[in-house]
């Protein structure tokens, strides 16, 4: 995860703030547990990313042999099979 638990609050924060400041947000629940609820939601976001990047590695290990032998840019393989499982999958990144 590239973001602290304490940048993920932050960031849950200044969401919720803006959503109350634009009259975006009717509360049915404690404005504590709403927030709550973003930073989870966040963080859900964050390791399931996280996950499909290991899951990535994982797949481009057992071709490393290839990748080199064929110059192939290690990154952009990396990127395009990300891209590729997380339109799969739902995954917005």
């Amino acid at each position: 995860m590239r973001l602290t638990k304490e940048q993920v609050e932050k960031i849950s924060g200044l969401v919720l703030g803006r959503l109350k400041e634009k009259d975006l947000i009717v509360f049915k629940a404690e404005e504590r547990k709403v927030l709550e609820k973003i930073n989870e939601a966040i963080l859900a976001d964050l390791r399931a990313e996280d996950d499909l990047d290991r899951e990535v590695e994982e797949m481009l290990k057992t071709h490393t042999g290839e990748i080199n032998s064929k110059k192939i840019d290690y990154r952009k393989m990396f990127n395009m099979i990300k891209g590729k499982l997380a339109r799969e999958r739902g995954i917005v990144l």
